[in-house]
């Protein structure tokens, strides 16, 4: 079976993401403004509040878990259930993603 480039690649972006996400984690206030998370969860993990380390950690997870669909769907691992779908829902959900942080600064 042929291997998708561009899959492999989705798979590799998607983990760097998330390593991104856990390191936010570890690097503590200022990476999570400097990535754009947001003032607010800047300051709760300012004052040692434990949500943005569950919500940084479960974002991270779910990019993960993407980065193997996108990994299953070149045929690198095996099948995962649903593969098309969930493929077609990640790429759309990066989509809005991606259209919303062109737009929403201006």
């Amino acid at each position: 079976m042929k291997q998708n480039r561009f899959l492999i690649a989705a798979s590799a972006l998607s983990f760097i993401a998330s390593l991104l996400h856990v390191a936010c984690i570890f690097g503590g206030p200022d990476w999570y403004r400097f990535f754009g998370a947001g003032e607010k969860m800047a300051q709760l993990a300012e004052q040692g509040s434990t949500y943005p380390t569950y919500v940084t950690l479960a974002i991270a997870v779910i990019i993960a878990l993407w980065g193997l669909y996108a990994l299953s769907g070149a045929g690198v691992i095996l099948k995962l259930p649903l593969l098309k779908t969930a493929l077609v829902l990640i790429t759309a959900i990066y989509l809005v993603r991606g259209i919303a942080g062109l737009i929403i600064p201006f």
